[in-house]
């Protein structure tokens, strides 16, 4: 159906004219050079099953999304039609306060989310960045999650219970609405991170936590990496049980400093207020044994500040002036790893977070009008080897046009792509959801 016009009539039919983003907002969920034919933003499952027969009907690809936030990640698609955002889906659907536990439609933001749950002095604790845009239903298809990992795990852990959507228009429902779910296979995991290929999320029931009473962070500025990787593993495995333990490199966090820029670990921690307090001088003891140049703590607003800062560090410029890579690693590698990367020469302007209970590490690289994208498509891939080498992976999270050209974001699955194939055969037969986006062309 080659007529715009005539594709957005016969969409009017299923979804009414509010159903339908308007042709001038359209650029907002464009990417990797492609301007979908149109957004679609279904107000009920019934009006997504519709879209989707339409979609089969007309040979026309469906891109799941929600506020758009991460339609930047995955490889060059082979074609975008149609983009299905779930944002008008947004309404809480069941909570029990008394039971820690929430069942949402997909489209909430999670910041309206949160808001909700706050009344009961509860949250959801999941810390990715766009926070303050992205939707439940996008966190869970990219298993989205932040510096919270540390102590409650990523999104895939914090999900009770899925309804997802199929291509054919099939709903399925896995797991349930208590913690304690064992009954069958874990059909979750198979669609948390699966980045819509498999089927579109409608909703998501959540398992919750208190709000900490207090919290507080330690920042420490380091020599050199080893020793503030070291202290910061010291940490990780002391009985503080902190919140987070992540190492900057390169970056001032947001201080506008131009001096020579020192390792720094940063260190949250939450609890009662005397609990706080003995992990603070617990933390800064384990701190000052490992010859630090200073720490600091940080309470209040400026810890609000910082924590915004650091969550929001991944979140690359949807117009792609940086590529964001991440780089997942063991612990005890992570320092190592690390300082190959700084020695090489072209490496002088990227800037590093590393999760250090995670053994997750980010690398924010610049990209300007002269980086060449074939070398540094060669430099990324030499990077990959070195962690696979470690058992590891690493992955190009956001990054311009021209750079997905010459690599593959994900990397090589090994013998998993023959069975992740079968799956998504089974699942979605017509190659209707996000075709070529995910693993090997996926």
């Amino acid at each position: 159906m080659e007529n715009s016009r005539a594709l957005h009539d016969e969409l009017k039919h299923i979804v009414g004219e509010s159903g339908i983003l308007p042709e001038a907002q359209v650029a907002a969920y464009a990417f990797d050079g492609y301007v979908p034919k149109a957004v679609v933003l279904p107000a009920s499952i019934q009006e997504m099953q519709d879209v989707l027969q339409f979609a089969a009907k007309a040979d026309l690809s469906v891109v799941p999304a929600g506020a758009g936030t991460k339609l930047g990640i995955g490889n060059l698609p082979q074609k975008v039609d149609l983009v299905l955002a779930t944002t008008r889906l947004n309404n809480v659907i069941e909570y029990e306060p008394a039971d820690l536990t929430v069942t949402v439609e997909a489209g909430i933001p999670l910041a309206a989310l949160q808001t909700e749950l706050a009344q009961h002095r509860q949250y959801l604790a999941l810390d990715p960045p766009h926070a303050n845009q992205c939707t439940l239903g996008g966190i869970v298809a990219t298993n989205a999650s932040g510096s919270l990992r540390m102590r409650y795990g990523a999104a895939r852990n914090q999900v009770l219970g899925l309804r997802v959507l199929h291509a054919n228009g099939t709903v399925v429902k896995s797991g349930g609405k208590v913690v304690k779910n064992v009954a069958g296979y874990d059909l979750n995991k198979l669609y948390i991170g699966a980045f819509g290929t498999l089927g579109i999320i409608t909703e998501v029931t959540l398992k919750l936590s208190p709000i900490p009473a207090h919290e507080a962070i330690l920042t420490a500025d380091f020599q050199n990496v080893q020793s503030a990787a070291n202290t910061g593993l010291n940490i990780v495995g002391s009985q503080t049980l902190p919140m987070f333990v992540n190492l900057f490199i390169n970056t001032d966090l947001g201080s506008g400093e131009t001096d020579e820029k020192k390792p720094i670990l940063v260190v949250g921690f939450s609890g009662d207020p005397e609990t706080v307090a003995w992990q603070l001088a617990q933390g800064q003891g384990i701190m000052e044994q490992n010859s630090t140049l200073g720490v600091t703590i940080t309470e209040g607003e400026s810890r609000v500040l910082l924590e915004e800062t650091i969550r929001e560090f991944p979140a690359a410029n949807r117009d792609t002036e940086n590529v964001m890579v991440k780089v997942n690693l063991k612990r005890t590698d992570i320092a190592e790893f690390t300082a190959q990367i700084m020695n090489a020469s072209w490496a002088r302007d990227i800037q590093i977070m590393a999760l250090l209970g995670s053994g997750i590490l980010y690398l924010s690289i610049p990209v300007t009008s002269d980086t060449d994208c074939r070398m540094l498509a060669n430099t990324l891939t030499q990077l990959r080897e070195s962690a696979t080498a470690r058992r590891g992976n690493l992955i190009v999270e956001t990054a311009p046009l021209e750079l997905k050209q010459h690599i593959d974001v994900w990397g090589p699955v090994g013998d998993t792509l023959g069975l992740m194939q079968q799956v998504k055969d089974r699942f979605d037969a017509k190659g209707l959801l996000n075709p070529g986006r995910f693993v090997s062309g996926i």
